[in-house]
């Protein structure tokens, strides 16, 4: 697995094998965990982390970043921009770790961005100590077409 944290870790998922929430899903929380500690939230205060796990094992990692005048971008679309801008395409999981204890779910912005690219997604959250996982498809049931002709679905 390549890694843009730049941590030598074992893979979340090793070749050819299926994402499991449970074999899998601690271990990319772990990689959102580790990219909240670098978030920029001068007016939140908030740190929000994400770990983005391609279909070849590559996970991509982004943190919230917010200017002082209260701009700013949100984690998950971070990380999804780094991928993007790598060439990558194929998306299987997003996990999502923040400060506190009540599990932190995308915006409405950013389901919509992450349908876009990868509609069949899971989004993987710790809830009372244990990885639980959304499809994006039920988190956003009806997404703007980037045609402009309305809402469809995912396959």
């Amino acid at each position: 697995m390549k890694s843009t944290s730049g941590s030598q870790n074992t893979p979340i998922v090793t070749s050819g094998a299926k994402f499991s929430i449970h074999a899998h899903g601690i271990r990319l929380l772990d990689k959102a965990r580790e990219a909240l500690i670098r978030a920029i939230a001068p007016s939140s205060n908030f740190r929000v982390g994400a770990a983005l796990l391609t279909r070849d094992s590559t996970v991509f990692t982004g943190c919230n970043i917010e200017s002082p005048v209260y701009l700013g971008v949100c984690a998950e679309r971070v990380a999804l921009f780094k991928a993007l801008s790598e060439g990558a395409r194929e998306f299987v999981a997003l996990a999502i770790a923040c400060e506190g204890s009540v599990p932190l779910l995308p915006c409405g912005t950013c389901r919509q961005l992450l349908w876009e690219f990868a509609p069949k997604l899971r989004i993987v959250v710790q809830e009372q100590g244990r990885a639980k996982a959304y499809r994006l498809q039920d988190l956003l049931p009806i997404p703007f077409a980037r045609n402009g002709r309305g809402p469809f679905r995912a396959q």
